[in-house]
């Protein structure tokens, strides 16, 4: 049992090592441009691809992450609330 499932992800880990390398080829674009330097935050369009949206973003996942916190509090003290009236 237990060599059969080490063949069976050793073939896994195989086949999916032979199809990512194409998959890594496939991506490579060469008829675009790439940077090759540092990104001039100068520009207004880079300022706001790279700073602003990112920083907006983690902004909404805080947010987001405090409330999920708070109402999973809640639940937890409401069923608290609940699980003592019932006992006594």
């Amino acid at each position: 049992m237990k060599a059969t499932l080490h063949k069976i992800l050793l073939l896994f880990g195989a086949v999916n090592l032979y199809t990512g390398s194409f998959v890594a080829i496939a991506q490579k674009s060469p008829g675009i441009p790439m940077p090759s330097g540092p990104i001039d935050l100068s520009k207004t369009s880079n300022l706001v691809i790279f700073i602003i949206i990112p920083a907006i973003i983690l902004i909404v996942w805080l947010i987001y992450r405090k409330r999920i916190k708070k109402i999973k509090e809640e639940k937890r003290e409401f069923f608290k609330k609940k699980n003592d009236s019932e006992n006594s």
